[in-house]
């Protein structure tokens, strides 16, 4: 039932540590990435709106750059959502057999064993849906952050250059 991390057994417990710090490097580099994206959105808007006020030449191209900055380390956290809770249901099915195993054949605690113990092995399958959760929660905040930017700007695209960017442009 001993493995390198309390409550996972061996590789079980390793690759719920790797997902895991997998999923929190994506979940800080993407609020990085939002944090920038909305402190130069100053700066950004007026290139965007130059783009659209000289006819538009190569929005799409730049539309789909950004999408890809915006999508960045989805991947990993739609791999972490799924296979973090399988990850710890196998660290719970190991840790059950183990404790059965020391159990015996009669499926009796040995006299004096403290029952507290056994409880352990659930903590594969809690951190495995803590995991899910925090990747799941991020890849949903990212997927709209991502969807609400890339389709204002391309009604701006569609819609050319508006009112208030030549307003802007004034004087």
């Amino acid at each position: 039932m001993k493995g390198p991390i309390p409550g996972g057994v061996g590789l079980v417990g390793l690759l719920l540590l790797l997902a895991s710090i997998a999923v929190l490097t994506v979940v800080f580099d993407r609020g990085r990435f939002w944090w920038q994206w909305w402190r130069r959105r100053t700066s950004r808007g007026r290139q965007w709106r130059e783009r659209l006020l000289a006819g538009g030449a190569g929005g799409e191209e730049q539309l789909e750059d950004w999408e890809r900055e915006m999508a960045f380390g989805e991947p990993v956290l739609q791999a972490a959502a799924v296979l973090a809770p399988l990850l710890g249901l196998i660290g719970t099915v190991l840790g059950l057999m183990a404790v059965l195993a020391t159990l015996g054949p009669g499926l009796t605690l040995p006299p004096g064993a403290p029952l507290a113990g056994y409880g352990r092995v659930l903590m594969a399958t809690a951190l495995g849906l803590i995991v899910s959760l925090i990747a799941t929660a991020a890849l949903l905040a990212n997927q709209a952050a991502r969807s609400w930017q890339i389709d204002g700007l391309r009604r701006q695209l569609r819609r050319g250059p508006g009112v208030e960017a030549v307003q802007e442009r004034r004087p």
